[in-house]
């Protein structure tokens, strides 16, 4: 009987030790790898580190001589009775009155030793050495691969278009033509006078041009006793003798006289009596002049080629639009946006038609290129995919920086043993590929470096407003004219055209370069007659890229506090309180891992111990319920 309760003991312990490993196995990969990552490390002064262990100094309540070092004297003592103490434990303690109300209240279950369960386990404790060397018949090599994706935060300039629009105007001047007029210059058109022994008429041109034929009408009512006399005619440099009784129309032999507009010219008329002429001459003065009742009618008309302005109208276009006068601002399209064809305008009382064939034009303009900022890396990796982007600032309600959030895509591989099915990696190269975040150790590291500098910047301040990771404002001008883009992301150590940079900007372009700035903003430094002639662009710097990640992933996007404006940037450091709100857990510290990579400091035998020492001491604290 004894016998079998001391075998069904041990069933059980198998058992529960069983179920204990099980339970533990879904920790352990996690467990080992960051183990293994941290191990490999440290590798070089591991065993300095084991060496100077001191269990005493490190672990709380700790004896080298416990009760239970009683029932194990060594491989030369002799038995220590366990079936007593065993059977004693059986009967009086919690334990064994759980297990003897089992037996006696459960139906047996049969347990054979060759069960799969146990004899894996014990095959696998009885060849260990081989499971390990890849010997075991029960483990057989296996190679794993894992697609992991990682997330990662960048930011950049983008393609800026702009637009505006020009329309067309009507303009025109006088312009001097020739046109060919009949000119008739009545009674009514003449000053009549006397003039001598003869009458002069006087009119003045109505226009300037030459005459290329004339001729006048003439109807002699003047007589005395009814008797008409014949009259002699000079005008415009002709002669024309009028016989008594010949009323009518006669040509005058004119050509190429010139007329003048505004001047005035005389034709002459006498009478050819010698008798009584003065009677005569005053009569036919008078009936010119219509005083007596009756008129003699004298009519001249000209076919003048005359001298004249007429107005002219065209499409006249403003210069370029405002746009064109932005630094650094590209013509990319001018479309036709108003199509053409006639339009009316009156000038001078007179309506005129002007033709057009487009009557707006709408100007595209590039004012500001694209630019990969510190995108380039992902953008040129196939196996990262664009996943967000979100405007960081923009000027006129355009938006000109971005704020970008790449998926990249990494499959690990590694070979390792499945030993009754659970895998262990051979040599730790597959750790990665089997159990959590490839960069789980970089994060944690990266988090507590970002709190230690923090309490460092911290220390060093006897203030009472205290504050960590403060930068400094800077800026660079913009596509200005007579020099290259001074606010470049990458370049500054190759490329000749941003030699007209000052020092400072240089020194910008490489912390830009080193991923050490936050973008502020731009604005206009340097404006003539409503044109940009000069932009700038405002950065905060910053000592570190902890720094720089905390200020832009914690202070501005998980608090919400800007940067100022970029007039007049605000790189003020983040305190106490801020910092305690802080979720460094969400911060993306990739820029900050090939830093942790390159200059990482292993600690010492002796400050590792102190950190074991503390870690445990916590544990232990936590395991007795703050005791």
């Amino acid at each position: 009987m004894n016998k079998w309760i001391t075998a069904l003991s041990w069933a059980v312990l198998l058992i529960a030790l069983a179920s204990i490993f099980w339970v533990l196995s879904a920790n352990a990969n996690d467990q080992y790898n960051a183990g293994s990552g941290y191990a490999s490390s440290i590798k070089d002064s591991s065993g300095k580190t084991i060496i100077a262990f001191d269990p005493s100094a490190a672990l709380p309540d700790y004896t080298a001589s416990p009760a239970e070092s009683g029932y194990y004297g060594g491989v030369t003592a002799g038995s220590t009775n366990l079936d007593t103490q065993g059977n004693q434990a059986l009967a009086t303690s919690e334990a064994g009155k759980a297990i003897t109300d089992s037996i006696l209240n459960n139906p047996k279950d049969p347990i054979s030793m060759d069960a799969p369960f146990i004899s894996a386990g014990t095959d696998a404790q009885a060849n260990a050495e081989s499971v390990t060397n890849g010997s075991f018949d029960g483990c057989e090599a296996q190679q794993v691969s894992k697609t992991e994706f990682t997330t990662h935060i960048c930011e950049r300039d983008i393609n800026v278009t702009r637009t505006c629009t020009r329309d067309a105007y009507i303009s025109g001047n006088y312009v001097p033509v020739r046109v060919q007029k009949n000119i008739s210059v009545a009674n009514a058109g003449f000053t009549f006078v006397r003039d001598g022994s003869r009458v002069r008429g006087d009119f003045v041109s109505p226009v300037s041009g030459t005459v290329l034929a004339a001729n006048f009408d003439y109807v002699l009512k003047s007589g005395m006793n009814g008797y008409t006399q014949s009259s002699t005619i000079v005008a415009l440099g002709s002669t024309v003798v009028v016989k008594a009784y010949g009323n009518g129309n006669y040509g005058l032999n004119v050509s190429q006289f010139p007329l003048t507009a505004g001047q005035t010219y005389s034709v002459y008329l006498d009478i050819n009596q010698k008798q009584h002429h003065d009677t005569f001459v005053n009569a036919l003065l008078n009936n010119l002049q219509g005083k007596n009742g009756t008129w003699t009618t004298f009519s001249l008309n000209m076919v003048v080629l005359a001298d004249e302005q007429t107005w002219q109208g065209t499409a006249s276009w403003p210069g370029a639009c405002a746009l064109a006068q932005e630094a650094g601002a590209q013509l990319v399209s001018s479309t036709c946006s108003v199509g053409g064809g006639e339009r009316q305008i009156v000038v001078d009382g007179v309506s005129h038609s002007v033709y057009s064939d487009c009557w707006q034009y709408t100007d595209t303009y590039r004012t500001q290129e694209a630019d990969e900022g510190t995108c380039a890396t992902y953008a040129a990796n196939s196996a990262c995919t664009l996943a967000t982007q979100q405007c960081a600032y923009s000027l006129d309600g355009i938006c000109l920086h971005q704020n970008v959030t790449y998926s990249c895509e990494r499959k690990i591989t590694g070979t390792g043993m499945v030993c009754g099915g659970e895998f262990f990696c051979t040599d730790g190269s597959c750790a990665q590929a089997v159990n959590g975040q490839s960069d789980s150790f970089q994060k944690a590291v990266s988090q507590l470096a970002a709190v230690a500098a923090a309490g460092k910047d911290v220390a060093t301040m006897n203030d009472v407003n205290v504050s960590a990771f403060t930068g400094r404002g800077q800026s660079c001008r913009k596509a200005a004219v007579g020099f290259n883009n001074c606010c470049k992301a990458s370049g500054w150590g190759s490329d000749v055209g941003l030699a007209n940079c000052s020092s400072d900007e240089k020194a910008l372009g490489k912390a830009k370069e080193r991923l050490l700035t936050v973008d502020v903003g731009e604005y206009c430094s340097k404006k003539v007659l409503g044109g940009c002639l000069e932009k700038k662009r405002s950065y905060c710097v910053f000592d570190s890229k902890l720094a720089q990640i905390v200020q832009q992933q914690g202070r501005q996007w998980q608090l919400g506090i800007g940067f100022g404006s970029a007039e007049s940037p605000n790189c003020s450091g983040i305190n106490v309180a801020q910092l305690q709100a802080l979720n460094f857990a969400i911060m993306d510290f990739k820029n900050f891992y090939a830093d942790l990579e390159n200059g990482s400091a292993i600690p010492d035998g002796d400050a590792l111990a102190e950190r074991i020492k503390e870690q445990v001491a916590a544990q232990m604290q936590q395991a007795g319920g703050g005791k």
